[in-house]
C-alpha cells in the first residue's frame, strides 16, 4: 500500500509540473489519431472488399461476422475500460503507456486480417476472418478508449479542447484520406479488380507508420488533469459499469454527440466503401478514386485555419448544426442527377465543406460530453465512460460495414461477375444509393444537434472550471498528506 501511495504521489508531481498546453500536444494527439486511424480505415474500407472479392465470402456471411465480432466487443469493451479506471498511473502516466504498448500488437493483427486463404475450405475461411477480426477489435480497443480519454486529462480549457479537437480530426481526416488515396492506386488491376497480394503491401505499410505515429503521441502529449484511482464497489464491476451506463440517459449533452457520431459512422463514414462500388460499376473508372479523395482535403485545411475564430465568433453548437443543411443538399443531388465522376466529386467536396466544422469539433464536443457526464455524477469515470462510447461507435462503424454489405446485395450487386459486367440498372442503383445514405445520415445529424442537444457553450465552460478547480484542489489534497 505504501508503495502505491508513492507512485501515486509521482504521478501526481508529473501531473502538477507537466509543461503548459501547447504545440506539442496537440502534434501528439493528431500523431494518436493518424496512426490509429490509419489501420481503421483500412479495415473498415477494405475488408469487406478483400474478403467478398478475394476470399469470396458471401456478402451476407461477412455481414454476420462483423455483427457477431461487435456483439462479443460488448463484453471487452467493459472489462477494458474499466482496467483503465483501475490501473495505478505509472510516471508516464495513466492513460498514456496504452498506446505504447499494444501499438505493435495492433499492427500485426491488422497485417494477419489480409492474409490471402482463399485456399482454405469455405467454413474455415469464415473462421479464421471471425476469429482474427475479433482479436484485432480488442487489441485496438485498447488503443482507443485510454486515447480518448485522454483529452480529458491534457486540458479543461474550451479553447485548448477545440484545438485538441481540430488536431485530433485533422490526424483522423489525413488517416483517411491519405488510406483512401493510396489504396485504390495500388490495389486494383487495369480491370478495375483488386489484386490479393497487393492488401498485404499495403497493411505492412501502413503498420509501420502506424506504430511510429503512436510512440510520437506517447512522446508528445503530457497529461494535466488529475484522474482519482477507481474503487471497486461491493456489487462487482458490472453493476459500476451499468450505472454508468444508465446515467447517460440523464446527459443530453451525451445523448447528442454520440448519436451523431454514431450517426456518421454509420451513414457518412461508409461514403469511402460507397465511392468504390460508384466508380467500379457506374462510373467504371477507379483512377478517379484518388481524386475524390484529396479533393476533400481542400474544405479540412482551410477548417483547420478557419476554426478556432469561427468558433469565437459562432460557438461550438452552431457551427455544428446549420451547415449540415447543404451537405444534405448536396448528396441528395449526388442521388436524383444524371452526373458525370467530375460533377460527383465536386457535389462530395463541397459537401465534405459544409460538415468541416462537425468533424473537427467532434472531439471536442465529446470532451465536453465526458465533462458534463462527471459534472453530473459527481464521479471521472472517463475509461469507463469512453468505454461505453467506443462499444456503441465502433460496433456502429464496423455495422455499417455490414449494412453496406447488405444494401449491395439488395441493389443486385454481384461480385463474381466482376466491376463492369453488372446486370441492367445495378450501376444506377448503386450510384443512388451513394447519394441518399448519407444525405440521410446528414439529416439525423442535425435533428440530433438542433433539438437534443440542450447546453450553451457558456454553462459548458463553467462545468468544465468547475471540474479543475475541483482536480486541483484533491492534488494539493494528497501532495499534502491529508489522504
Amino acid at each position: 500500500m505504501a508503495a502505491a501511495k508513492t507512485l501515486n504521489k509521482q504521478y501526481i508531481k508529473n501531473v502538477k509540473n507537466a509543461p503548459a498546453f501547447g504545440l506539442k500536444d496537440k502534434i501528439g494527439y493528431m500523431c494518436g489519431d493518424l496512426g490509429f486511424n490509419t489501420l481503421q480505415v483500412i479495415v473498415n474500407s477494405y475488408l469487406m472488399l478483400f474478403c467478398v472479392n478475394i476470399l469470396e465470402m458471401d456478402a451476407v456471411h461477412f455481414a454476420a461476422i462483423v455483427f457477431i465480432c461487435k456483439a462479443l466487443d460488448a463484453l471487452n469493451d467493459t472489462f477494458i475500460g474499466r482496467t483503465v479506471d483501475r490501473r495505478l498511473p505509472t510516471k508516464n502516466g495513466k492513460m498514456k503507456p496504452y498506446l505504447l504498448w499494444f501499438s505493435i500488437p495492433y499492427a500485426i493483427f491488422t497485417l494477419i486480417l489480409f492474409f490471402n486463404v482463399h485456399a482454405m475450405p469455405y467454413m474455415a475461411k469464415v473462421a479464421w476472418v471471425l476469429i482474427v477480426y475479433f482479436i484485432w477489435g480488442i487489441v485496438g480497443t485498447f488503443i482507443n478508449v485510454p486515447y480518448g480519454a485522454m483529452s480529458n486529462i491534457i486540458t479543461t480549457n474550451q479553447i485548448e479542447r477545440t484545438e485538441l479537437s481540430n488536431f485530433r480530426s485533422i490526424g483522423s481526416f489525413v488517416a483517411s484520406m491519405g488510406t483512401t488515396t493510396i489504396a485504390p492506386l495500388l490495389l486494383f488491376d487495369q480491370n478495375n479488380d483488386p489484386v490479393a497480394s497487393r492488401f498485404i503491401l499495403l497493411s505492412v505499410v501502413l503498420g509501420v507508420f502506424c506504430t511510429v505515429c503512436l510512440v510520437l503521441a506517447h512522446t508528445l502529449i503530457h497529461e494535466r488533469v488529475l484522474v482519482e484511482d477507481v474503487q471497486t464497489s461491493e456489487q462487482g464491476e458490472k453493476i459500476h459499469y451499468l450505472q454508468v451506463a444508465k446515467s447517460f440517459l440523464h446527459n443530453r449533452v451525451m445523448i447528442a454527440v454520440v448519436s451523431s457520431y454514431v450517426i456518421a459512422k454509420l451513414f457518412v463514414q461508409p461514403v469511402s466503401t460507397l465511392n468504390q462500388y460508384v466508380f467500379m460499376t457506374y462510373f467504371q473508372d477507379t483512377s478517379r478514386l484518388a481524386m475524390a479523395s484529396l479533393t476533400t482535403l481542400i474544405p479540412m485545411l482551410l477548417g483547420m485555419v478557419l476554426l478556432k475564430p469561427l468558433v469565437k465568433r459562432f460557438g461550438k453548437k452552431n457551427l455544428v448544426t446549420w451547415p449540415l443543411l447543404g451537405a444534405a443538399v448536396l448528396y441528395a443531388f449526388t442521388m436524383i442527377l444524371p452526373i458525370g465522376p467530375t460533377e460527383w466529386i465536386i457535389c462530395q467536396t463541397l459537401a465534405s465543406a459544409f460538415t468541416t466544422c462537425m468533424n473537427l469539433l467532434l472531439w471536442s464536443l465529446i470532451a465536453d460530453a465526458v465533462d458534463y457526464q462527471a459534472y453530473l455524477t459527481g464521479q471521472r469515470n472517463d475509461g469507463t465512460v469512453y468505454a461505453t462510447i467506443t462499444f456503441i461507435v465502433f460496433f456502429a462503424a464496423s455495422a455499417s460495414t455490414s449494412v453496406i454489405a447488405l444494401l449491395l446485395e439488395a441493389v443486385g450487386y454481384d461480385a463474381s461477375l466482376g466491376s463492369m459486367g453488372q446486370l441492367a440498372g445495378v450501376p444506377e442503383r448503386i450510384k443512388m444509393l451513394g447519394g441518399a445514405w448519407p444525405m440521410i445520415g446528414i439529416i439525423l445529424t442535425f435533428i440530433c444537434f438542433k433539438f437534443i442537444y440542450n447546453i450553451s457553450d457558456e454553462r459548458m465552460k463553467q462545468i468544465s472550471e468547475e471540474l479543475r478547480r475541483k482536480s486541483e484542489e484533491t492534488e494539493e489534497r494528497i501532495l499534502n498528506g491529508k489522504e
